[in-house]
């Protein structure tokens, strides 16, 4: 008969569920910097809303261009220039809405970069200020060379 090893419960340290780890892992998260995070996620969410309302907004429109342009062929019967009009109306509508698309979308990208850019250098500033007041405030040896 083989027997078994008898196997040790893991500790919560060893688990990392130790409240001190997982309170020093959480630290992070609650920095003045994280604010700026949020922040520029916040920003960003508003961004996309945007672009994205823009988006449907052309695509009911598309939807009712192709409404349209399918009633138009239907009533043009055999008549070609008819149809071929309609035809180039919905094409250019299609050329317009595709070309806001491309733009909208190089938009929302520029300014959620511009977001994430002004919130990191925000962040960047307020550490090396507060760095610069914690030196400040641990004293300086009188007689001391600046490195």
């Amino acid at each position: 008969m083989t027997r078994t090893p008898h196997l040790k419960t893991a500790t919560a340290e060893a688990r990392g569920t130790n409240p001190s780890t997982t309170r020093k892992a959480l630290e992070p998260y609650g920095t003045p910097q994280m604010q700026h995070v949020r922040v520029a996620q916040t920003r960003m969410l508003e961004e996309t809303r945007t672009f994205f309302d823009a988006w449907f907004d052309r695509r009911h429109k598309m939807t009712q261009a192709m409404g349209e342009l399918a009633t138009e062929i239907m009533d043009a019967g055999a008549d070609g220039a008819r149809i071929s009009d309609a035809m180039s109306r919905w094409h250019e509508g299609a050329g317009e809405r595709l070309r806001a698309d491309v733009q909208d979308w190089m938009t929302l990208c520029t300014n959620c970069a511009s977001h994430l850019a002004r919130e990191a250098t925000e962040a960047e500033t307020e550490m090396i200020d507060n760095t610069v007041e914690m030196a400040r405030r641990a004293g300086t040896v009188r007689h001391a060379t600046p490195v």
